[in-house]
């Protein structure tokens, strides 16, 4: 197995990127119907990246939809990425090659992680309120996260908000990394 510092630091690598990428793709509500200027979020702001996003046209509220779905798609892609980076790096098993580790600390949230990687990769991403394990996962994520959202029982989506749910299982993945090869007592 590679230095656990690597991975850490290909695991920050990673999250940066997003931040930036996020940065240029912010979430807007629809009170920017109209706006010319845009700029991002505090939460980028206060991490050094502020951008602010002048367009020729007013925005309209199909295009605030299509710019919250490109957020949206690159949220989803960031979990795909990192939950393929511990798999490639060994720290979360293959499937049939073992189980998440639940005497370290951050398994709950690489559980998760590996869970909405399934589901955004072998399913159609998209939440279906009909299937039982489909709400179990939704309704663990909102609980374990503290997310207010919609109802599993009327949600179409997954929640992937970057400041609620990536940041934190960011750093929690990053904890079970640095305690991989300690010995479960």
């Amino acid at each position: 197995m590679e230095n656990i510092c690597e991975i850490t630091s290909q695991i920050d690598r990673q999250w940066q990127d997003l931040l930036r990428v996020r940065s240029m793709f912010p979430t807007m509500k629809e009170d920017l119907v109209g706006a010319y200027n845009v700029s991002t979020a505090p939460f980028y702001q206060l991490k050094g990246l502020a951008v602010k996003l002048q367009f020729t046209q007013p925005l309209t509220s199909e295009t605030i939809e299509e710019i919250n779905q490109i957020g949206r798609w690159i949220n989803e892609s960031y979990v795909i990425r990192l939950c393929a980076l511990l798999e490639f790096h060994g720290i979360i098993p293959q499937k049939g090659q073992g189980c998440i580790n639940k005497c370290m600390e951050g398994h709950e949230e690489v559980d998760i992680l590996r869970r909405l990687r399934n589901e955004l990769v072998h399913r159609s991403g998209q939440h279906n309120p009909d299937d039982r394990e489909n709400r179990k996962l939704y309704e663990r994520m909102v609980q374990h996260f503290s997310l207010k959202t919609k109802s599993s029982t009327t949600a179409s989506k997954y929640p992937v908000q970057i400041d609620r749910l990536l940041q934190p299982l960011t750093s929690a993945c990053k904890r079970y990394v640095q305690g991989h090869l300690i010995p479960c007592e």
